[in-house]
C-alpha cells in the first residue's frame, strides 16, 4: 500500500515537473518572439493559467517600453491538457472561478529549486 503511495506521489510530482519545463520553455520562446515583434527588451513577464470551457490556457503578459516610455502588454496564449497541469494549479483555477490565476510565483520558486 505504501508503495502505491509512492509510486503516485512519484508520478504527480513528474506531471508537475514537466509541467513547469514545458512553461519554462514556452516562456522563453514568447520572450524571444516578442523582442523580435517589437524590437524591444522585454522587461517583464507575468504567466496565468485559466480554465476555458473543457481548455486550459496559459497566458504570458510580457511588457516592454518605447522611445517614448510608454509601456507595451503583449500577450501570447496556448492551449494545454488539463492533464498536463499540476493539481495545485487546478484546485487554484476551481477556486478562482473562471478568473485568470497568477503563476508568476510558482514558476520562480520552480526556477529557483
Amino acid at each position: 500500500m505504501i508503495f502505491i503511495g509512492l509510486l503516485f506521489g512519484a508520478a504527480l510530482a513528474l506531471v508537475a515537473a514537466s509541467f513547469w519545463k514545458e512553461l519554462v520553455d514556452w516562456i522563453k520562446r514568447v520572450v524571444e518572439k516578442v523582442r523580435e515583434v517589437v524590437a524591444k527588451v522585454v522587461a517583464g513577464v507575468k504567466i496565468f493559467v485559466r480554465k476555458v470551457g473543457e481548455a486550459i490556457k496559459e497566458i504570458a503578459k510580457n511588457y516592454s517600453q518605447d522611445e517614448q516610455g510608454r509601456w507595451h502588454e503583449t500577450i501570447v496564449t496556448r492551449e494545454v491538457n488539463e492533464s498536463d497541469v499540476p493539481q495545485e494549479i487546478r484546485d487554484k483555477m476551481k477556486r478562482s472561478r473562471g478568473s485568470d490565476v497568477d503563476v508568476t510565483k510558482e514558476l520562480e520558486l520552480q526556477l529557483e529549486g
